[in-house]
């Protein structure tokens, strides 16, 4: 990853929380966790430096902070990702994004699908796992399509039949509803861009909520379907549904496939690896942090991720 070092005027204003996107530190979704400092909430788990615009440490030493165990209640545990995937961060990608492009014809991948349509440049270093957390089937009062059983996790989530799957959680464009990433990606191998890759949104509390200007553009986020049901699965009367439980497959090995190819595609346009990173991680210091990604197989992302840049440099 390349340092971004900004002017002693800027930094002096993004430290009063000044210019146009200031941080919102007064909002209710940027009340901090109990003993939690502000300057902790700043920093974050990794060292965020404001001036560096980058988490401490060299771009892999920062991806095994970044990618430690997500457990279930938003608890982070120790780092999880392989040295392969981690010492890949922050290097320069070996192919341009032609061959990416080619990839994806071969294979009748669109090239919009993969944020590959524009041709802007990127300031993302970071490309950020989340996970939807819905539809939660402990909170639907009636049975729906999505989840035709209350308290179930539904049957055929992993196939087409699944309607989550064809309307990415009703973010498929065109559509009305505030884009909450970059990309979203179904449990089918699926693909949608929501918002283009060179286009900042908030989709972190840790990027809205102290320092903003300073983080502004630096963070690609991804969601990847994932349903939930409550524990207990049914709540009692008059309670709300909580959404601790993920299916044991917290994703397909195919969702994983598309999620290593945006990776590849981001990564690509930067021209250099982005530094992968989960949402619960980086909004650990905050309450309400989600806790996504659930039952994540980092392993596995690694594989097929391997597979993909052998895949794209020789062409196949």
């Amino acid at each position: 990853m390349k340092a971004v070092v900004v002017s002693s005027v800027l930094a002096a204003s993004l430290a009063l929380g000044h210019g146009a996107f200031a941080q919102d530190s007064s909002s209710p979704k940027c009340r901090l966790k109990d003993k939690v400092t502000v300057p902790q909430a700043r920093e974050g788990l990794c060292g965020f430096d404001v001036a560096r615009r980058q988490f401490a440490g060299q771009p892999n030493q920062q991806a095994r902070c970044l990618l430690r165990q997500v457990k279930r209640g938003a608890k982070i545990g120790d780092p999880t990702a392989p040295a392969r995937l981690t010492d890949r961060a922050g290097a320069k990608v070996p192919f341009d994004r032609a061959s990416v492009e080619s990839y994806a014809v071969r294979h009748q991948i669109a090239l919009a699908d993969l944020g590959l349509t524009s041709t802007k440049p990127l300031t993302v270093d970071y490309f950020v796992i989340h996970d939807t957390s819905s539809p939660n089937c402990s909170a639907v009062t009636k049975p729906t399509a999505s989840c035709p059983v209350r308290g179930q996790l539904p049957a055929d989530r992993d196939r087409e039949t699944w309607p989550t799957n064809r309307s990415f959680g009703g973010h498929k464009p065109p559509t009305t509803k505030a884009p909450l990433a970059h990309a979203w990606t179904n449990r089918i191998g699926g693909s949608i861009v929501e918002t283009p890759f060179e286009t900042h949104i908030s989709h972190l509390k840790f990027d809205y909520c102290h320092n903003a200007s300073a983080k502004r553009g630096l963070f690609l986020g991804v969601e990847n379907i994932q349903p939930r049901i409550g524990s207990p699965a049914l709540p009692a009367p008059g309670k709300d549904a909580n959404d601790l439980i993920a299916p044991d497959l917290g994703f397909t090995e195919i969702q994983y496939r598309r999620l290593a190819l945006l990776y590849i595609a981001a990564s690509a346009r930067r021209g250099h690896w982005l530094t992968p990173a989960f949402h619960a991680v980086i909004d650990a210091k905050y309450k309400g942090g989600h806790d996504d990604p659930q039952n994540f197989d980092v392993a596995l992302f690694d594989r097929v991720l391997a597979e993909l840049i052998t895949a794209v440099e020789i062409g196949s």
